[in-house]
């Protein structure tokens, strides 16, 4: 409460209240908060990387974390740093402090899934041994918009084939996919049931076009769930999706699929060998 003053009394100037927090007092606390992250937040970010990247790489999860001093000898910092990480990682889930038991990493090791050639996940986690199911929960004939037909380079209303499928991994689902193929070559095998849905979509492709695919046009975004996405995969409203889309072409560089997905992202690490321009440049000139 702001309470008046004699008019004879000299005042500095009332500060502007926003949210109920003086704008002075905004800008002393803001100065505070970035001192105290000079002395401190450097390292607890590094740690927290490095200690999150270990455990999502499979460190740890037959046993529990190191103890507190043992963490403080490993990386050179102070309890204060090691508990902040801590702190940190048990908010996102990565670990849980079970206490005169130990610290332990809640969720398995992330999958790791090559980019460099054009392959589904299931198909590259699955060479290890089945940790990936792929199940279609819808799949049928509509008219193209104006954007798939663009992606599918067709034209605006001609037929193509939707199928949504969720992932699977370990049991838990990991991504929702919805797909959009040209239906002159996909229809009458969802329409007569004539081929296997339930698996990795580069077999279905494959078996389909009897070869083997062409190249993928991929990319990656991240965005929050949403209240259907969040139910589908058993995660909190605003939790952190991985989001793909992808075009697949046919040896003949025919677009045969162009489809979203939407990943939990503390599941899924995707990974590629990225050239230097002048590799790039000098392979270029040779061939």
């Amino acid at each position: 409460m702001i309470t008046s003053r004699s008019p004879s009394v000299s005042r500095a100037p009332r500060p502007v209240i926003m949210g109920g927090i003086a704008v002075a007092q905004l800008h002393s606390l803001g100065k505070r908060t970035r001192q105290r992250g000079r002395r401190r937040l450097p390292s607890v970010q590094w740690v927290s990387d490095l200690l999150r990247m270990e455990l999502i790489s499979g460190a740890y999860t037959d046993s529990p974390l190191p103890s507190e001093d043992a963490l403080i000898r490993k990386y050179g910092v102070t309890r204060g740093t090691i508990r902040e990480v801590l702190s940190i990682l048990g908010d996102q889930g990565t670990i849980e402090r079970v206490r005169g038991s130990g610290t332990f990493v809640l969720a398995p090791s992330a999958l790791h899934h090559d980019l460099a050639i054009s392959q589904d996940l299931a198909q590259d986690v699955n060479a290890q041994g089945t940790r990936v199911v792929i199940r279609t929960t819808y799949a049928s004939v509509h008219a193209a918009t104006d954007f798939i037909a663009d992606k599918l380079e067709i034209a605006p209303g001609e037929d193509i084939v939707i199928v949504e499928s969720m992932t699977m991994l370990d049991g838990i689902p990991l991504s929702i996919r919805s797909a959009f193929m040209p239906a002159d070559l996909f229809a009458v095998h969802i329409t007569e049931g004539t081929i296997n849905l339930h698996r990795s979509p580069y077999e279905v492709i494959e078996d389909v076009l009897n070869e083997p695919i062409g190249d993928t046009e991929l990319q990656i975004s991240c965005s929050n769930s949403d209240p259907i996405t969040a139910e589908r995969l058993g995660v909190d409203v605003g939790f952190a999706l991985l989001n793909t889309t992808r075009i697949v072409r046919a040896l003949n560089g025919r677009a045969v699929e162009y489809s979203i997905s939407h990943a939990r992202g503390d599941k899924l690490v995707f990974s590629t060998m990225m050239r230097t321009q002048k590799r790039q440049m000098g392979r270029t000139l040779l061939t």
